[in-house]
């Protein structure tokens, strides 16, 4: 059975590939680390819907804002690539293009794993799909919204309010790229609602 410790490894090989902005890679790496984290769960099902550990890796219940601290982190460390956006309209739709690392020697908690893999895996297909590095940017797309609402959904439990800033924004920069206007601003504007009560939010 693939170890949590392989899976961390895999899914910051694919930070990496974000960095040489090798999009493609990003997709295999991602994907990876994700069908393994699958086949670790199948082969290991946690006990009950409070805890949810595979081997020796969790992380403290009351560690709510876990997800947040990474995607702060990874924004701070990581190597600036360029921004990629869309000025096809009179607005820009930027992408928050940081994929989500995690330290090698952390315990993290299941649903946080699958939270940060799932966004990965989907930030990989959008910046592909950008970047025309597939020959099907449109498939790509839909496979990325797709998966940002799959990780919008595993992380309802904490409800971390960077990772749900980042989730909300890509999934209104990727239905505007598909031509969904009125549901892109649907997303931007409820972006804008949590911006404007993000006061009331404890990040870390």
């Amino acid at each position: 059975m693939t170890s949590i410790s392989a899976i961390i490894e895999k899914n910051n090989q694919t930070i990496a590939f974000f960095n040489a902005n090798d999009y493609l890679n990003a997709i295999e790496s991602s994907t990876l680390a994700l069908t393994s984290l699958r086949e670790a769960s199948e082969n290991n099902p946690p006990e009950n819907d409070e805890e949810s550990n595979i081997g020796e890796s969790h992380a403290e219940s009351s560690d709510i804002n876990r997800l947040d601290e990474y995607v702060l982190l990874s924004a701070v460390s990581e190597h600036r690539r360029a921004i990629h956006d869309d000025t096809t309209n009179s607005d820009y739709s930027i992408i928050y293009d940081h994929g989500i690392s995690i330290p090698p020697s952390a315990t993290v908690d299941i649903k946080t794993l699958s939270a940060i893999l799932i966004f990965n895996t989907a930030l990989a297909h959008h910046l592909a799909a950008e970047s025309q590095h597939t020959p099907t940017p449109t498939e790509a797309l839909h496979k990325a919204k797709d998966l940002y609402r799959l990780a919008y959904y595993v992380d309802t439990s904490t409800r971390s309010m960077l990772f749900e800033f980042a989730v909300i924004n890509n999934l209104g920069v990727v239905e505007r790229k598909l031509g969904n206007t009125a549901v892109s601003n649907q997303f931007f504007d409820y972006l804008a609602y949590l911006v404007e009560n993000s006061k009331d939010h404890q990040v870390l």
